[in-house]
């Protein structure tokens, strides 16, 4: 929802030095090699690391992947939480990796950077690469084209599909002569089951009937669109003009929903404020509805004792639980050091992680880290992997856009008959899609600078209002948007809707495997 703040401005001094480099000392991508070898030119590369996600300096497998593109990788992997002030002294210090990952095109500070010449466009250079730029669809390069010259300032990170969905306990279904719920009356009717009828068979009233991944607020966002509204920023009932759902109206309805099934026992009673998030308690086997992102079902579906599944987007009132999705597909952005000696070898170095190269990025070496049984390859267990080989999430820079519509998405995780069920369900959510109409790459100050306290402003207000059986929940809601509205959400959304000229509804999709 709000973005992070980070100051990384360059200082003219510090500018000066990122664009003039240093007579006395090589790029980053100077050449080395002892007399007579072929000289491979040295990357550095500067990505951030989240969690689970591993890198091994050195391994077997960065060398394989160097020695086949004629380069020397030098990572630099801080952790996701470090990132972003890690890459801003970098930059202060006037010493950009050749490669580096960004938040654009969905952050304007790192969007600044383009416009002081820290990245270099890379039209020129992408045709010298058509498997890199055949990797993506032209919408997509349409979208990494910077505003105000047109340019490609980089090489995508495709945001995953998905979003949030509705999985249960089927096992529970059956045991209770049930069938899957469609409408979220038949959902509420399936809740009093699951807390009255023992659907565990323990001879205990301890079951949960709904919960939700973990105690976000945000994570109730799909509900509101049952109430037909738009948790985003989308045009309001006059068509033109923007505004942000969570403080409009219907919100509320959503919100008294919750809150009744908070007082009837059929939520949680510990989200937002217990220890356990919901998603360990229906792992264990206490729950019997889990609102969570689609993609994550394939942790529950290895589970051999739980036996669960995705419903289909339940309806009320004519209004469909929706996926809720950003204005743009791109969730980083790969881009070029302006100083760099070889933006050649930089992008030849991410052409090859989506074309010769994928297996090894994707998946280690085979007999090391993976096998493969009927053309499929599967992953050994995390403990029986050889780490000299197992570093491939830590070199992934990026990945080709047809993954994102492919089963082998989720072959590395699950069997593939379950892959191709996740991805089934995934098109079956995407036919209701509503889409956050504010466009990231939109420079909106009065936004940055009030966009965080509004948002811990919410979400205090809201969980509040959940929580708390004395309030009155009208009075309550109808305080919050008012104090929102005061305390610069006017301001903010004023803003938006001056400098934000294209408010035409966002649509995307994903290529398909070539």
């Amino acid at each position: 929802m709000g973005k992070l703040k980070a100051g990384i401005w360059l200082s003219a001094a510090a500018l000066l030095s990122v664009l003039s480099g240093c007579d006395e000392a090589p790029g980053p991508a100077a050449a080395i090699g002892k007399e007579g070898e072929a000289q491979r030119a040295v990357l550095k590369i500067m990505k951030p690391l989240f969690p689970g996600h591993i890198y091994y300096p050195d391994s077997e497998l960065e060398k394989l992947v160097e020695a086949a593109t004629g380069v020397e990788a030098v990572y630099e992997t801080p952790l996701f939480n470090e990132y972003r002030a890690k890459l801003a002294l970098r930059i202060a210090g006037g010493e950009i990796p050749d490669i580096v990952n960004t938040y654009s095109p969905h952050d304007p500070e790192h969007n600044a950077l383009i416009d002081q010449g820290v990245f270099l466009a890379l039209d020129d250079l992408l045709p010298e690469f058509p498997k890199l730029r055949q990797s993506f669809s032209e919408a997509t390069w349409n979208y990494m084209r910077s505003r105000k010259d047109g340019k490609i300032y980089g090489v995508p990170w495709m945001r995953d599909r998905g979003g949030q969905g509705i999985i249960i306990r089927s096992d529970w279904l059956e045991r209770l002569g049930l069938k899957p719920p469609k409408t979220l009356e038949e959902l509420t009717q399936t809740l009093i089951a699951f807390r009255d009828r023992d659907p565990d068979g323990n001879g205990l009233k301890d079951t949960i009937p709904l919960t939700f991944k973990d105690h976000q607020i945000w994570n109730i966002s799909s509900v509101l669109t049952l109430f037909g509204v738009n948790p985003g920023w989308h045009p309001g009932n006059d068509g033109g003009r923007l505004e942000y759902g969570w403080v409009q109206p219907g919100a509320k309805d959503a919100l008294k929903l919750l809150r009744t099934y908070r007082l009837q026992g059929l939520l949680d009673p510990d989200l937002f404020v217990g220890k356990t998030l919901g998603v360990d308690k229906f792992l264990s086997g206490k729950v019997g509805v889990l609102m969570m992102n689609i993609n994550d079902f394939r942790q529950i579906a290895v589970r051999p004792d739980l036996k669960a599944e995705l419903l289909d987007p339940i309806v009320h009132e004519g209004h469909y639980w929706s996926l809720l999705q950003p204005a743009t597909p791109i969730s980083r952005t790969n881009q070029i050091s302006s100083q760099t000696n070889d933006p050649r070898a930089a992008l030849r170095y991410l052409e090859y992680q989506v074309t010769e190269g994928y297996d090894y990025i994707q998946y280690g070496m085979e007999g090391k880290t993976y096998r493969i049984q009927e053309g499929v390859k599967i992953p050994f267990p995390q403990a029986d992997k050889d780490p000299r080989y197992n570093t491939n999430v830590g070199l992934e820079l990026v990945q080709p856009e047809w993954l994102f519509r492919d089963p082998e998405k989720y072959t590395k995780f699950v069997p593939r008959p379950m892959a191709e069920y996740m991805m089934g369900k995934l098109d079956v959510y995407e036919r209701h899609i509503l889409y956050d109409y504010l466009r990231p790459d939109v420079a909106l100050p009065v936004y940055q600078e009030k966009w965080t306290q509004l948002n811990q402003l919410l979400e205090d207000g809201l969980i509040s209002m959940l929580l708390d059986a004395r309030t009155d929940p009208d009075q309550a809601f109808a305080a919050l948007a008012a104090k929102w509205s005061r305390q610069g959400g006017d301001e903010v959304t004023a803003e938006i809707n001056r400098l934000q000229q294209d408010k035409s509804q966002p649509s995307y999709s994903y290529m398909s495997k070539p």
